[in-house]
């Protein structure tokens, strides 16, 4: 007889032991990649030292954070009184929420986080473009 609480545990378990397979082998490609990488700097300058070389990192965006700017970029535009671009939207939330709209990285960030959530809207029908100012599209 099958234990109805056992059932799912043993098919969570199959799921975690998958994924750690799927991650190990990327981080075993990853690591290839970076010894490849290091070989190659070397080739171009020896006495180079790969140990001063900081990571990067990248920060993920967690889908609280996509709904919410969804929502802000949303009620941006119902209040503007003219079409606005991805980055004036941007400027805009940034200024309620008391950031800093002089940084030129988080405006750009802010930016591009705003023309997708306006991209994922217009393909819901939330949002359309409302004309093009030079190569910017405004919404």
């Amino acid at each position: 007889m099958t234990n109805p609480v056992l059932t799912p545990l043993v098919a969570r378990r199959a799921e975690l032991a998958g994924e750690m397979h799927t991650l190990q082998t990327r981080l075993h490609q990853v690591h290839a990649d970076l010894a490849s990488l290091d070989d190659v700097i070397k080739q171009f300058d020896p006495e180079y030292q790969l140990a001063a070389i900081r990571p990067k990192y990248r920060r993920q965006v967690t889908p609280v954070e996509t709904a919410t700017i969804g929502r802000a970029v949303l009620d941006t535009l119902r209040r503007a009184e003219k079409p606005l671009s991805a980055k004036e939207v941007a400027r805009a939330i940034m200024a309620q929420r008391g950031l800093d709209g002089e940084d030129k990285g988080l405006v750009r960030s802010m930016a591009k986080r705003v023309d997708m959530a306006l991209r994922y809207q217009r393909t819901n029908e939330m949002v359309r473009e409302a004309g093009q100012d030079g190569a910017r599209v405004l919404w």
